[in-house]
């Protein structure tokens, strides 16, 4: 029953390795320190998407490691839930500058209402919070060339 079983790198898929690599900067960085990691779930198939959360957020509480992660995929969003929104930043493209924007995904004024037609994926993946960023940022310009 204690036996141990090798598994040869070159037979496991891009996602499993990916996998294994954030588990080992995880399980290796200095404790108080900042693990950064882009496309975090690229490769992964999205039914583990949980699986990839709670092992950040375990190890992570553990180990003193704060993760900061960018994603596009839905799976990841929806595994977040409504808990984690005061950690969810919005990265767009100021439609007037053509700058980056970020902003935090709790500050949205028109949040409640985004949340009542679906999850965070879902309003991700059909570009509704980019449209209501859009819409709070033309709202924004038109008030203050109303009072310039």
């Amino acid at each position: 029953a204690g036996q141990s079983h090798t598994v040869d790198a070159r037979g496991m898929s891009d996602g499993t390795l990916r996998f294994l690599a954030i588990l080992t900067a995880l399980l290796t960085r200095p404790e108080k320190s900042l693990l950064v990691i882009e496309e975090i779930d690229n490769g992964l198939h999205p039914s583990r998407a949980n699986m990839l959360l709670d092992m950040l957020k375990t190890i992570g509480k553990q180990r003193g490691v704060d993760v900061l992660a960018t994603t596009h995929n839905p799976a990841l969003l929806d595994a977040m839930g409504t808990e984690m929104v005061p950690f969810i930043t919005v990265a767009h493209r100021d439609r007037i500058s053509g700058h980056s924007a970020l902003v935090l995904l709790e500050d949205l004024k028109q949040l409640p209402k985004l949340l009542a037609q679906g999850t965070i994926g879902r309003l991700s993946s059909k570009g509704i919070i980019e449209k209501s960023l859009q819409q709070s940022f033309d709202f924004g310009e038109m008030s203050e060339s109303n009072n310039g």
